[in-house]
């Protein structure tokens, strides 16, 4: 659609393109999510009087967790449903959904009913997923899909913010612990106040989930061949268009993008002094059908696709402007459907594939924070699908610094999950 120029000769006296080395900017701050160790609970009492006459409500899991957790709830003086989904203001709220069979992604759908039994002066709250009690860091592809509860973390983390009179864990366990194991570990939780907020279960231990400092990765700039292709979502300022520009600096590679922005008011200049072509495709990233067609438009062009970044986001009401779950799921979607609908058009030659979003989402909002951990979550499961580098990228750096890093760390890192920030002073 957008060609360059003709090209410049080759040869003695001809004008060359400069090929800049990003570096890691000064004061970037790299971390890496790790899985601790955390002190093991005791078994919770048999009976007592610590939820006496309070109503608890367990979405089912279908596999008995429920069940045995309603009967140790009740041994402790609370009331306990258990039905399919929350259908009732409760003092306590149990959603076990993403354990059960064969399950869906429980977000966003089951966020406007989390976010109404806050409203309703909800005190606990245990959000459950089945990613091996690793939070998906040991998944192989087998029993422990971290798909169906991704995004869940985020989203505990920004209730527990805003609403710190709530008991608030987002649970992640083994499943092929038996449902009475799985049920006493939930019931220590909720006895438990002083705790973080994300918790694992595997077996007899219990582990935490934190950010560690890490060195940048090195070695030599990316070494992309003028006749890469590199396809890019979102708009055509910030991050993005400082990637593809610096992409194209570097490599003179084809770029195309991808963006819901109309064609006529996308600005391609810059790009179209160093890239071998710019091509900017009009459509929803969220449709797995539109990016099918733009990967599918591409390999007819050009034969290749060498790399794929995931800059496409919503803003979101700042907190205390109140996120509905219209906003939630706009947010949430365009951020993870747009990521998996690339991840799996992607073919079996794509070199790297990146998700990029601002660092600690969730003050941004319940959607940011879900959508910056879903993608985290799910870098686990593109990681085995896809054979080139997957990435998932926090950043608050600026452009001018979060360029470079990103591009070394596309190049050299191999952590599917990093966060990079500027040196707090």
């Amino acid at each position: 659609r957008y060609a360059r120029p003709a090209p410049r000769p080759r040869g003695a006296g001809a004008q060359v393109w400069p090929r800049p080395e990003p570096q890691a900017a000064a004061g970037v701050v790299r971390r890496v999510p790790r899985v601790v160790e955390l002190d093991p609970l005791p078994v919770p009492p048999e009976s007592g009087t610590a939820f006496a006459g309070l109503r608890f409500l367990i979405v089912d899991d279908g596999c008995g967790i429920a069940l045995e957790l309603g009967d140790l709830l009740e041994r402790h003086g609370a009331q306990v449903r258990t039905p399919p989904d929350v259908d009732g203001p409760c003092d306590g709220l149990v959603h076990l959904a993403a354990l059960r069979p064969g399950a869906a992604s429980v977000l966003p759908p089951a966020f406007g009913a989390i976010r109404q039994a806050l409203a309703g002066g909800l005190r606990w709250l245990v959000l459950a997923s089945g990613a091996g009690g690793t939070f998906g860091h040991r998944f192989d592809g087998g029993v422990g899909d971290p798909a169906p509860g991704a995004g869940l973390r985020g989203l505990a983390r920004t209730i527990a913010r805003e609403h710190p009179e709530v008991l608030v864990r987002a649970l992640d366990v083994d499943t092929k612990d038996t449902p009475r194991a799985l049920a006493q570990r939930i019931m220590a939780e909720l006895l438990t106040a002083d705790a973080p907020v994300v918790i694992g279960h595997e077996g007899g231990l219990r582990y935490g989930l934190e950010l560690v400092p890490s060195g940048p990765p090195g070695g030599a700039p990316l070494n992309l061949a003028r006749d890469a292709v590199v396809l890019l979502t979102g708009g055509e300022r910030g991050m993005t268009a400082r990637l593809a520009l610096e992409l194209a600096r570097t490599s003179g590679c084809h770029i195309e993008l991808m963006g819901r922005t109309p064609e006529r008011e996308i600005r391609v200049d810059a790009l179209l002094e160093h890239a071998a072509s710019v091509r900017y495709h009009a459509g929803d990233v969220r449709d797995p059908r539109a990016v099918r067609d733009v990967v599918e438009n591409i390999y007819l062009t050009h034969r290749r696709l060498d790399g794929m970044i995931h800059g496409a986001a919503l803003a979101e009401p700042r907190p205390g402007g109140g996120t509905t779950p219209g906003s939630f799921e706009d947010v949430y979607l365009t951020k993870v459907a747009g990521a998996c609908a690339l991840a799996q058009a992607a073919g079996p030659d794509l070199g790297f594939f990146a998700v990029l979003s601002g660092a600690d989402g969730e003050r941004g909002g319940a959607g940011a924070a879900a959508a910056n951990d879903a993608c985290g979550t799910l870098a686990h499961v593109w990681r085995r699908r896809l054979r080139g580098r997957v990435l998932v990228a926090e950043t608050l750096l600026g452009p001018d610094a979060g360029a470079p890093a990103l591009l070394r760390e596309i190049t050299h890192g191999d952590e599917p999950h990093v966060v990079l920030t500027g040196e707090v002073r």
